[in-house]
């Protein structure tokens, strides 16, 4: 027996690191010298003699203290590993040992952020410390940090040193996992907004699905199911998902809500249905069968006869929060769950709940209360059938991309093509384009298309008499720098673009039965792959002379597929 036969390891780590290169040099401050070294490829060891280095010095009382704002031309999850030569000023000799050198290491999601100081405009280190001193030794190789970000300023904090310095490199930690699902159409913007989105989704998916990876590294109930969506888009059955639901379920033992919202358990509860009709894991919805039929009934609870509710609070997303749109938009919601949880409850035949969830679904949907023109709220209640859809596609798309919401874009944009896919369409282009145009790589946890009137993009310093886009913005619990620009909630164009211009909608449990609904829009073609347990179906759409739509599939033995 080895000696790791007998360590006791309590989980095994499924993600894999690699080093990545910073691209550029954004500026640097103080005495520096050769800082294009850094951009230099090199073997990640330190030898007794390193030839090419970058050296940052320090007097006695600098001015300016020497630093270097490094730019790794994406944003990716994990820390940096930094390759000392030399410290020029400490002494070991006899015994005697100063102190080594002092770096403070600044990890931004934008260029701005980098530069900021804790406390600067919402600057902080919540979740994971964004900005921190550590200690550097001679001849070490050491990695710091643990954050989403895509800049890193360094600058040397010990004063009459000389930091000679041979590598930075960004420690990228992700899950290893093959993109079964695809998408990609005669227009290179959407297909850059479909393969920023999965990347954005894809990053948060570390130890548990998160919904950011500098700031709430937490197993968000409700910000799950568009992260959902998308896995099951991309990479169908994912054990993580599996075990993100369980824990939010452990960790909200009845009465209690997920995460201390309603609202979110509603959402748990539709993305239990949703996954196993992607999945068809019988084994894993038997698991949570008694707790998902409690569950259901403790919602029900709440919604009188009459289809009235009242929940203890209602939350759909941020810019809804506090206002009158938010309880009619969970009542969307809400309506959507309970015929989920009529569905399942006739999955494990128990009658009783299917007919009480049937029941109250339906006693709701006799209200349609004002969304007070909350786009998210529409689209909810429009979802759960509420709504005249062609009068709803006007309304949400009159005013382009105002109003739009990360969180919800899935839903809104669904909502939209309904009755008007090339407007749909054009939304996702403005609001998501406009995102990439300024500069971003990971999708954001809210943004609206008014902070670009003066704004810089995030991968440029702000000049004077400029708005900073990161740092000057966002709302809520997310004001300045503490905002995400990486949320796995926005990725909802990946399973938009799939579902509703490829069509593939799952009409049985386990992808048995899939329905073709096709909407190329304002597009000449397109093309794309969706994986299900029996294999990957492809769609190929073309539009022909006469605009007619050519519609091919391949599927997997065990999926019907019926063009609607």
């Amino acid at each position: 027996m080895s000696f790791l036969e007998t360590v006791p390891f309590q989980q095994k780590e499924d993600r894999v690191k690699q080093f990545v290169m910073p691209q550029r040099i954004m500026l640097t401050n103080g005495r520096v010298k050769g800082a294009a070294n850094l951009l230099k490829k090199k073997d990640l060891q330190i030898d007794l003699s390193e030839p090419v280095t970058t050296v940052l010095k320090n007097g006695a009382r600098p001015r300016n203290k020497a630093g270097i704002l490094l730019d790794f031309g994406f944003e990716f999850h994990g820390g940096v590993r930094i390759l000392t030569h030399w410290l020029k000023g400490q002494s070991v000799s006899a015994g005697n040992t100063l102190p080594g050198a002092y770096v403070k290491i600044s990890f931004g999601e934008s260029a701005s952020e980098a530069m900021s100081q804790l406390g600067d405009r919402g600057a902080c280190n919540d979740h994971s410390p964004r900005c921190i001193t550590v200690e550097l030794a001679t001849l070490s190789d050491l990695e710091f940090g643990q954050s989403g970000f895509r800049f890193v300023y360094l600058e040397l904090q010990t004063p009459n040193m000389e930091w000679v310095l041979k590598s930075v490199v960004g420690a990228f930690t992700y899950r290893d996992l093959e993109y079964k699902g695809s998408f990609i159409c005669n227009d290179e913007k959407l297909n850059r907004i479909f393969d920023v989105a999965a990347y954005t989704c894809h990053l948060n998916m570390q130890n548990l699905l998160w919904d950011g990876i500098k700031r709430d590294r937490l197993v968000w109930v409700g910000d799950t199911h568009p992260e959902m969506m998308t896995i099951r888009t991309l990479f169908g059955h994912v054990d993580m998902l599996d075990e993100s639901l369980r824990f939010a379920k452990n960790h909200a033992p009845l009465p209690n809500f997920m995460n201390g919202m309603p609202s979110y358990s509603l959402w748990w509860l539709l993305i239990l249905h949703d996954y196993y009709m992607a999945t068809g894991d019988k084994k894993f919805l038997n698991e949570n069968k008694k707790y998902a039929m409690a569950l259901a009934r403790h919602m029900a609870s709440f919604i009188h006869e009459d289809g009235t509710h009242e929940l203890p609070t209602y939350f759909l997303d941020w810019p809804t929060c506090e206002t009158p749109a938010a309880k009619p938009g969970v009542h969307g919601l809400f309506i959507l769950s309970m015929r989920a949880c009529a569905e399942m409850a006739s999955w494990f035949k128990d009658a009783e709940g299917e007919a009480l969830f049937t029941a109250r679904a339906d006693a709701m949907a006799k209200h349609c209360p004002d969304c007070n023109g909350a786009k998210q709220a529409i689209a909810m209640q429009t979802l759960a059938g509420l709504r005249d859809k062609k009068a709803i596609a006007k309304q949400l798309t009159s005013d382009g991309a105002k109003g739009m919401s990360t969180f919800m874009s899935y839903y809104i944009l669904k909502a939209m093509s309904e009755e008007n896919m090339p407007a749909a369409l054009n939304v996702l282009r403005t609001y998501y384009g406009a995102m990439l145009e300024m500069g971003a790589t990971t999708f954001w946890e809210d943004f609206h298309i008014e902070w670009l009137d003066n704004a810089t993009p995030i991968d440029e310093l702000v000049p004077e008499g400029k708005d900073d886009l990161h740092g000057d913005f966002g709302d809520f619990c997310y004001k300045g720098f503490r905002h995400s620009l990486c949320h796995g909630w926005s990725s909802g164009p990946v399973p938009f673009l799939a579902e509703r211009v490829l069509g593939i909608n799952i009409a049985a449990p386990g992808c048995k039965k899939i329905v073709l609904k096709p909407d190329l829009g304002d597009l000449e073609w397109a093309k794309g792959t969706f994986p299900t347990p029996y294999g990957v179906l492809t769609v190929s759409l073309m539009r022909n002379a006469d605009g007619t739509v050519s519609t091919e599939f391949t599927a997997p033995k065990g999926v019907e597929v019926v063009l609607g």
